[in-house]
């Protein structure tokens, strides 16, 4: 039976329009910081203000100041606000090169053939990657196996992967004596 479930939409709007306002203690200043009118600034904050169920600016014509509600949401979401740009600056980061642990299942053939020759190089232009191989003769399923790629012979790659040649095709000889 499939269940229905609500997403809370909009968490944390407003929170950013908020701790500007609350850092120049003016709408306008604020409005000029993130680019957008002051009336847009002032809806942020009104709506946000209708969510949360308090007053967190006392306004006047001439100033802006924080309530107590204020006060106690600045000290607590303004650090908040931080770590999740500080996360998501570190996503981004992460996105843009590569990083962490590869794990690759490959047959003992290919070890030296094909990865000896490689891995040197590889490690020297990605020197965040740690490299993990498990060579085996036994034909390993990758997704069960918590392996990121693996290296098939060719009659081997199953139906459902996605497969890229690492090689120009190439065959073996058997040579022997008649003895």
């Amino acid at each position: 039976m499939k269940q229905s479930y609500t997403i809370r939409h909009g968490a944390l709007d407003g929170v950013e329009v908020f701790l500007a306002v609350a850092r120049h203690r003016s709408f306008r200043r604020a409005a000029a910081e993130l680019a957008v009118t002051p009336s847009a600034v002032s809806q942020a904050v009104r709506a946000l203000e209708a969510r949360i169920g308090a007053a967190l600016f006392a306004r006047t014509t001439r100033s802006v100041g924080l309530t107590e509600a204020g006060q106690r949401f600045l000290d607590r979401a303004g650090p908040a606000f931080e770590e999740i740009m500080a996360a998501g600056e570190v996503a981004r980061d992460v996105g843009q090169r590569p990083t962490g642990l590869l794990r690759l299942s490959v047959p003992r053939a290919v070890v030296p053939l094909i990865l000896e020759p490689m891995i040197a190089s590889f490690c020297r232009t990605y020197p965040e990657i740690e490299l993990e191989i498990a060579a085996s003769d036994e034909m390993v399923d990758l997704a069960a196996g918590g392996f990121d790629a693996g290296i098939r012979l060719g009659q081997f790659i199953a139906p459902d992967m996605i497969a890229v040649r690492l090689t120009p095709p190439f065959s073996f000889v058997v040579v022997g004596s008649p003895d």
